[in-house]
């Protein structure tokens, strides 16, 4: 049984089939946090390698590779500070570094994702894009949380008119109540 610590909030425990269950559904991700005791904590992706694959791990500072020694093209510059290396969604592969603008292209092509991994120099763990980069993931331009929302208000107000209807009609075959002027009767 682990507890689950992720965006500040802890629940738990949980076992680990509802923790597979969790990551295929998206609710749990590589750096989210797990413990067994609330005192040691460890990435989820660490902890279950087998849940997640592996991640290949960043490139040291030490050790450039061949895509941050080539110099940007001119008239651009590009700092450090501006490479971001990510985890291809399909290959599982460590691609990168790149400029956020490439990252930003490849997320509008939809060949990375909000919950892809990404890392920089500098930095001690990978993190979903999203959370990294949020520029470069707007949020959706459409409230579709809301427009369900409001059908199924709208549906549940059309059920409940209707049934009233239905209620006020009174069930076939029953006989008018007195002072009803139904059919065949005169004023």
């Amino acid at each position: 049984m682990y507890f689950l610590r992720t965006r500040g909030r802890i629940t738990g425990p949980h076992g680990v089939d509802h923790l597979e269950r969790m990551r295929a559904t998206g609710h749990l991700m590589a750096e989210d946090q797990l413990s067994s005791d609330r005192q040691v904590w460890v990435s989820a992706g660490d902890l279950m390698p087998a849940l997640f694959g592996p991640v290949p791990p960043p490139v040291p500072s030490g050790n450039p590779s061949k895509a941050s020694q080539s110099p940007p093209p001119r008239g651009e510059s590009s700092s450090a500070s501006d490479q971001w290396s990510y985890v291809d969604p399909v290959t599982r592969q460590r691609k990168g570094p790149l400029p956020v603008r490439d990252l930003a292209t490849l997320a509008r092509a939809r060949q990375i994702k909000r919950s892809t991994l990404v890392w920089q120099s500098g930095m001690p763990d990978w993190i979903r894009a999203d959370r990294a980069l949020p520029h470069i993931f707007p949020a959706s331009g459409f409230p579709w949380g809301v427009a369900i929302l409001v059908l199924g208000l709208l549906a549940g107000a059309g059920l409940a008119a209707w049934l009233i209807f239905m209620a006020l009609q009174g069930a076939p075959g029953t006989p008018p109540a007195e002072g009803d002027f139904g059919a065949g009767q005169k004023p």
